[in-house]
């Protein structure tokens, strides 16, 4: 049984839902949200145990986040729609389409990658769980959302800072992991005639420009667009230049399916 998601709709016509990432919830794309709905129907949901989204029973993977998600978008009458991840919720957005790849139009990975974890990666996820098992939420957050600015006196970083050291203890443990663990959707890439949309930001260290750039080459239909201002939270860093991308690439892909 599909658990409850909380989610945010507006504007009218066709249909695009931005995922948010790790420690952040549907309120990170306000603004970006409200111009995007001038011309599109824009569903912003809290991913599940993120803001008022209740966190499933655990272990779970990111595959599992995504069968629940999917059956969130058939239960709203959302049958086709444009799909779009930041982050954390790039993984669940390629996962939600190697499942039903007919439901989407199009997918975008906003600051995130097709590429499962390293091993060093996966090494400091761990660390990751220790810190937190061992200090809380709240130390990791201030030092884990700076990471994630190019310009560290942004005016968001309080809000993001904020929003970050709300977010239960057992939702990042349990998503630490699930990140992790999760497999490539390299393959998926390679084979897809779905259109991708890759937004990097320039100065993005917890995705770096070039990790974009290699696994973009994978895909057939792409549009690429980098954002010159930007480390990993272009919708507030670079946030013009982000919308214009969408609106271009939603446009195309609806003249495409024409």
């Amino acid at each position: 049984m599909n658990q409850q998601i909380y989610y945010k709709d507006r504007g009218s016509g066709f249909p695009i839902v931005l995922l948010h990432g790790f420690c952040e919830n549907h309120e990170i794309w306000d603004g970006f949200a409200d111009e995007l709905s001038l011309n599109f129907r824009v569903i912003t949901p809290d991913l599940p145990g993120f803001g008022k989204s209740q966190l499933p029973s655990t272990p779970f993977s990111i595959d599992d986040i995504a069968d629940q998600m999917l059956v969130w978008l058939q239960e709203s009458g959302i049958q086709k729609s444009i799909l779009i991840g930041h982050s954390l919720g790039g993984y669940i957005t390629l996962a939600m389409a190697r499942k039903k790849v007919d439901a989407f139009s199009g997918i975008g990975l906003f600051h995130s990658t097709a590429f499962a974890d390293s091993d060093e990666k996966k090494a400091n996820r761990d660390k990751t769980i220790d810190f937190v098992q061992k200090n809380g939420v709240a130390p990791f957050a201030s030092t884990f959302v700076q990471s994630l600015f190019h310009n560290v006196k942004d005016k968001s970083l309080t809000k993001v800072s904020k929003m970050a050291a709300a977010t239960p203890l057992e939702t990042v443990i349990s998503y630490t992991k699930a990140m992790r663990d999760r497999e490539s959707s390299v393959d998926f890439l390679r084979s897809s005639p779905i259109y991708l949309l890759v937004i990097a930001g320039i100065h993005d260290s917890i995705i770096p420009v070039a990790v974009s750039m290699e696994f973009a080459k994978l895909a057939p239909k792409l549009a690429f667009q980098p954002l010159e201002h930007s480390g990993h939270m272009g919708m507030l860093e670079d946030k013009q230049r982000a919308l214009h991308a969408i609106r271009k690439f939603v446009s195309n892909c609806l003249i495409l399916e024409a």
